[in-house]
């Protein structure tokens, strides 16, 4: 049977100063699955994600992404390789619209260079359409077409994280990492975005979630991961992770 494995976390660790983020964490995510990465604040979620995405090296361990080791390699270098993210806080040019913003997540894959912009070479025109014609197409993906030409700091909070997430989509990842979609918003923007995580998941893209609404969680998510003070706790499917006493205790302050 062919290998389903699309990112191979593998004994990585990671140390800022005397504090221990990450220890000997390891994991496999599958190819269109939905995995979720939770635990309570200071698990080291987010530097796994910065791990994983190339903004920190590990001190030890590997990451595999399609049999390719990749830890170490520079951002720009893994966004072309098909790795796109989200922030925790949100992080768009609130002085560029909503399609430039879009239009900035595709330029991984644009050819245009400095001279090519000068020149304006046929190619280029087609080029620029294109990218044009796609980034509108993932607006309306999301549901923010109609506001393309509205600046990106005068929407809403809610719109602003789609408009995020429409930005890494524009890259054309194979594996999207979101750290915290939900945080600020209310229930019936979390509902949509549940369905929009799903909707993404059809594409065929494969997604990674740090997430503390464990509603939403429990709800999309194929396995899920559990972190305490930078270790795994714990590993396997929603059932099985709220059945499981340790993570109770931990993530939920309870036992039983």
């Amino acid at each position: 049977m062919a290998d389903r494995t699309i990112l191979h976390i593998d004994g990585v660790s990671k140390a800022f100063g005397g504090v221990q983020a990450l220890y000997r964490v390891g994991f496999r995510v599958a190819k269109g699955h939905i995995q979720a990465v939770i635990g309570p604040n200071g698990a080291g979620k987010t530097t796994l994600f910065n791990v994983i995405t190339g903004a920190t090296c590990p001190d030890e361990g590997r990451i595999v992404l399609e049999g390719m080791e990749i830890q170490g390699r520079p951002m720009h270098e893994l966004v072309a390789r098909g790795i796109a993210r989200t922030f925790q806080n949100v992080e768009l040019f609130a002085s560029l619209t909503v399609l430039e913003n879009v239009l900035v997540g595709r330029h991984v894959r644009t050819r245009c260079g400095l001279v090519g912009a000068m020149v304006r070479w046929p190619w280029v025109e087609r080029e620029e359409r294109g990218a044009r014609d796609a980034a509108m197409e993932l607006l309306g993906f999301v549901g923010l077409e109609e506001v393309a030409h509205k600046m990106s700091g005068d929407l809403p909070f809610g719109w602003q994280r789609l408009v995020e997430i429409a930005r890494a989509l524009a890259s054309d990842p194979r594996l999207l990492l979101l750290d915290e979609p939900a945080a600020g918003l209310n229930a019936v923007e979390t509902a949509a975005l549940a369905d929009l995580i799903q909707k993404i998941r059809s594409r065929g893209i494969t997604v990674v979630l740090v997430e503390h609404d464990m509603n939403l969680t429990m709800d999309i998510s194929d396995r899920i991961v559990v972190l305490d003070r930078g270790r795994k706790l714990a590993e396997g499917t929603p059932r099985e992770i709220q059945a499981d006493e340790a993570v109770m205790e931990a993530y939920l302050g309870r036992k039983g």
